[in-house]
């Protein structure tokens, strides 16, 4: 079972500072980092800086500002991870969950909003992690690379 960056202050702290591993299947099952990400998320400037820090690890990143739009470009490219905000324009993170769920188009997902979001929706949605926000971008990194400062030291990067 994945673990949740949830609110638990340690842990958050843990894996921010790199203390921690962050969520085991944060990065795909070969051990490298996701390919192909969807950014859902309504914050332009967020938005911009989240995929420009991906698209620099040789990640290819979509984009999303709804949940409408969330959905169509995961029925149409089907991508690795998608970084889901939960308060968008029309509707929620959650909506766009249950959505793909429906059509059995499910992503592995990481949670990042400013909304405390609760066990029971964790429970019920089961995504690899929650970050709330706001966050340093790198804690997002780990999460999504699935990589720590010893281990990038240690690789020799």
């Amino acid at each position: 079972m994945a673990r949740h960056v949830d609110g638990d202050a340690q842990r958050v702290a843990a894996v921010m500072d790199g203390r921690a591993q962050p969520d085991d299947q944060a990065a795909n099952q070969a051990g490298r980092p996701y390919e192909r990400v969807l950014i859902v998320e309504d914050e332009d400037v967020l938005r911009r800086i989240i995929a420009r820090n991906l698209t620099g690890r040789g990640m290819r990143v979509r984009e999303a500002v709804t949940a409408d739009e969330a959905v169509a470009a995961v029925l149409a490219e089907r991508p690795d991870l998608m970084l889901l905000d939960i308060n968008l324009p029309d509707r929620s993170g959650w909506d766009v969950l249950r959505e793909l769920r429906q059509r059995g188009a499910e992503v592995p997902t990481i949670v990042v909003s400013a909304v405390r979001v609760g066990q029971s929706r964790l429970a019920e949605f089961h995504p690899l992690a929650y970050l709330p926000k706001p966050f340093p971008l790198e804690a997002l990194l780990r999460l999504v690379l699935g990589d720590t400062p010893r281990e990038a030291e240690a690789e020799g990067r």
